[in-house]
């Protein structure tokens, strides 16, 4: 990779160590700089794609290394989740491997509740295989946790990372009809939250 050079003073003193996280040889490009003072700066939920190459795996993890924000890092898969240091969103909230209804969503145990109320915002690593269904599951299990039933994700800043030219959802056949009945897609963007949250789209563009 390599950006156009960029130095520090260019973020305002919201990056605060370009080197964490990032490739020895790597200079900010203004495209980072840009997208991480929007979440560092904001709690506007974004989405951050661009092609491969364009660095959205360095930016989640220089995003993970500088934030000031309590975050969790959750992925729809294990190898998802193990390819950045986090959880599967499944095991995370306690959610079964199907299609999911708002009946199967039950309250953490105590600890992991008492984090999530803590939290300023949870990344989603991957996220064009998050089925809509998991979203929308996502969104339910942190309202009813943070004791927040009328906010979007339980008023937790979303965090998407992912290219949706690349793996998508995977719909097995028995859940096919279901998807079909419930939503326009199996895509995360046409889960029903987003009926009510507003989410920033972020590209990145320079290989």
């Amino acid at each position: 990779m390599q950006p156009k050079k960029n130095t520090i003073k260019d973020t305002n003193k919201i990056v605060r160590n370009p080197n964490v996280g990032l490739p020895e040889d790597f200079e900010l490009s203004q495209e980072f700089i840009d997208a991480f003072n929007l979440i560092e700066s904001t709690r506007r939920n974004v989405y951050l794609t661009g092609d491969a190459g364009t660095g959205k795996s360095t930016f989640l993890k220089y995003l993970v290394a500088n934030t000031k924000k309590k975050v969790v890092v959750l992925a729809p898969t294990g190898v998802a989740s193990l390819n950045v240091g986090g959880q599967t969103i499944h095991s995370f909230f306690g959610l079964p491997p199907t299609f999911i209804q708002k009946s199967d969503i039950k309250r953490m145990p105590h600890e992991k509740s008492l984090l999530v109320k803590t939290l300023d915002a949870i990344i989603i690593d991957e996220a064009s295989m998050l089925r809509a269904d998991l979203m929308d599951a996502v969104d339910y299990a942190l309202r009813l946790n943070r004791g927040k039933m009328n906010i979007p994700f339980g008023g937790v800043q979303l965090i998407l990372v992912g290219d949706l030219c690349q793996l998508p959802p995977v719909v097995e056949n028995g859940l096919k009809e279901v998807m079909q009945r419930e939503y326009e897609s199996p895509y995360f963007f046409d889960a029903h939250v987003f009926d009510e949250a507003k989410v920033s789209y972020v590209e990145l563009t320079k290989q």
